[in-house]
């Protein structure tokens, strides 16, 4: 396909644009909200059930011949990401050989997608793309195409693809996605703070532990909050090298679900970690210097107000391993059209080209899907100026992200609401233990 190159100045455009983003969102349409609740930039879910079938598989793109034709493709970017996309979009629809438009169709936020792509599998009328977490397709997967001889014959080396994203994008069974609009969980702090009291960056379980005893002595607050409660048990699980669910139920009721917990509740019970209240997100209380850090999406940076301090970013400390959530959809094919199919898979081959991934990256944020993107000059240079995007390569390696089943949504609804009343009632490790397996197991 003849397409141009993206030009240093589009790139360097785009990269001052968002200087001032960080690795979040610009001017989101929604709220700031912890990752993956359905209506927020959320981990996807894996291991999933495979009982309906998919679609059979679209045709591979060999020799093929397009006729001109338009493709839908629903999102729920805004602000400067839908113009960011859109920039991309017109690239494509400009410079492709095959005379293919794709018409981008906002919905709204999330929770909008969701609902509207719901409704529409119902009634036989989804478009051709749409961004798409996992969770959201199981009533409807038997929709999804196929990918797996689109990428085995036509795509530039699925290999480059962080192979967390790759793993996310096959959980069904079979490729039903691309990776595209991707954050993570990363740790923000006072830096500040942090120097003035002697404090390094923790790596470990134990240097929070250390860190937060010197925070409550000097200062009387507490050292680390979780934007995300549910995402907090399951990182720390994999952090102490422990798996947390499938579809059967809870996997972590043993020792090292007992010393998760006890991490976690020494934690609350001590003061060095508390609940967010009624400020919503962490963002604010970090912004008001009344937390020494917290842990959030990378896509929630731009709403830290750093004002007569400087803000760090880190990755997540661990114990026995490190592991990082991971967010953000992933874009879906529709079409039962075998023309649109060929067409659509063009748009994504592009989208998801290493020029096209550093220009969406450098542009609003969100991490770059392909390992040969961070290698890039363009991108060297914006991570050489922006801390949060550094510490999500950092720790791209120890990306996991969370299984689809038919309980999945259910756990990450409860699983927050059982660990604030444990916090509480200052519920001592096996309390913690044996509430959140209870819980977790009566969504089944």
């Amino acid at each position: 396909m003849k397409l141009k190159k993206f030009g240093a100045g589009v790139l360097a455009m785009a990269m001052a644009a968002s200087m001032m983003v960080g690795c979040g969102e610009t001017a989101p349409a929604t709220t700031e909200a912890p990752a993956e609740t359905p209506a927020t930039e959320a981990p996807a879910t894996t291991e999933a059930t495979t009982e309906a079938a998919a679609t059979e598989e679209a045709p591979a793109a060999e020799a093929k011949s397009i006729e001109a034709t338009e493709i839908t493709f629903w999102h729920a970017m805004n602000g400067n990401l839908e113009t960011v996309l859109t920039q991309i979009t017109d690239e494509f629809n400009a410079n492709n050989e095959y005379g293919i438009k794709v018409t981008l169709v906002n919905q709204g936020a999330y929770g909008d997608l969701q609902t509207k792509l719901q409704a529409s599998a119902a009634a036989d009328a989804l478009p051709d793309l749409a961004q798409a977490y996992n969770n959201w397709l199981t009533p409807y997967i038997d929709k999804v195409v196929k990918l797996d001889d689109f990428v085995a014959t036509d795509f530039d080396n699925w290999d480059d693809i962080v192979s967390a994203y790759r793993d996310e994008c096959s959980e069904f069974g079979f490729i039903h996605a691309v990776p595209y609009n991707k954050s993570t969980y990363v740790l923000f702090y006072n830096k500040t703070m942090f120097d003035e009291l002697g404090i390094e960056v923790p790596q470990t379980w134990a240097d929070v532990e250390a860190a937060a005893k010197t925070v409550m002595d000097s200062k009387n607050i507490a050292f680390i909050g979780y934007d995300d409660l549910a995402g907090a048990v399951e990182a720390s699980l994999h952090q102490n090298g422990s798996d947390y669910v499938d579809a059967t139920g809870a996997l972590f009721n043993d020792e090292k679900g007992l010393e998760t917990c006890e991490y976690l509740s020494n934690l609350y019970n001590n003061g060095y970690a508390r609940l967010v209240g009624e400020d919503g997100y962490f963002s604010n209380v970090l912004s008001n210097q009344m937390i020494a850090s917290y842990i959030g999406s990378s896509a929630g940076v731009s709403y830290i107000k750093a004002e007569g301090w400087d803000l760090g970013v880190a990755p997540i400390p661990g114990n026995v391993a490190k592991a990082a959530n991971m967010a953000g959809t992933n874009i879906v094919m529709f079409s039962q059209d075998s023309n649109k199919q060929l067409a659509a898979w063009e748009y994504l081959k592009y989208i998801t080209s290493t020029d096209a991934v550093v220009e969406w990256a450098v542009g609003t944020g969100y991490l770059p899907i392909r390992t040969s993107a961070y290698e890039t000059d363009a991108y060297k240079a914006y991570m050489d100026e922006n801390v949060c995007a550094k510490a999500c390569y950092e720790q791209s390696k120890d990306f996991f992200f969370s299984p689809t089943f038919d309980a999945s949504n259910d756990i990450r609804s409860t699983v927050p609401s059982t660990v604030e009343q444990l916090v509480y009632d200052k519920a001592d490790a096996q309390k913690w233990l044996d509430t959140i397996v209870e819980a977790i197991n009566a969504q089944y």
